[in-house]
């Protein structure tokens, strides 16, 4: 383990003996890689060699520097970041309101369609209740309806009239869109 004659340090302690010249080796274990580096002069003398490749490349790498104007573009760079966020809670809050307002008109819009519908219903009873006064009187004019199948379409023909009547007061009313009409 310890034979002069091979390269390169002992395999068990090639990696403590980078993070120890790194400064990331745990105290308890640097302990041991200090020790072994006293009695093992192959690890000692490839330790030497890291530390002067080391100590050449920070002489020739070039040093990276910033820009001069780095701390004001950076500044500005987090700005625009906080004024995104701050719009981003905007959004939020906005899609928020749109969604209750949406809500709130689907409420209002049924209130209005069964309002119209008890309306529509209540003009329906009211014209059949108006038809049925205005008939009393005149049974006598029941046989003229005719007879069989002839009654039954002039009384289907009263009904179309009153169902009529009822839709053209819910669309004036504007509890469903009229023929051609945008809502």
């Amino acid at each position: 383990m310890n034979d002069p004659t091979l390269i390169g340090p002992c395999a068990e302690y090639e990696h403590d003996i980078v993070d120890l010249h790194d400064g990331e080796l745990p105290a308890d274990r640097a302990h041991v890689v200090l020790a072994h580096l006293d009695g093992c002069p192959r690890c000692r003398a490839w330790a030497a060699e890291l530390v002067a490749l080391d100590t050449g490349l920070a002489a020739t790498l070039p040093r990276p520097a910033l820009s001069p104007d780095f701390d004001a573009r950076l500044r500005e760079r987090i700005a625009s970041l906080s004024a995104l966020n701050g719009r981003s809670e905007l959004r939020t809050r906005l899609e928020r309101e749109h969604d209750s307002l949406v809500e709130s008109l689907r409420r209002g819009a049924r209130r209005r369609a069964g309002l119209g519908a008890v309306g529509s219903s209540a003009v329906a009873l009211g014209l059949l209740d108006a038809a049925r006064t205005l008939l009393a009187p005149r049974a006598d004019l029941l046989p003229l309806l005719g007879e069989g199948p002839e009654r039954w379409i002039a009384l289907g023909t009263v009904g179309a009239a009153i169902a009529l009547a009822a839709l053209a007061w819910s669309v004036s009313r504007g509890g469903m869109p009229g023929p051609g009409w945008g809502r």
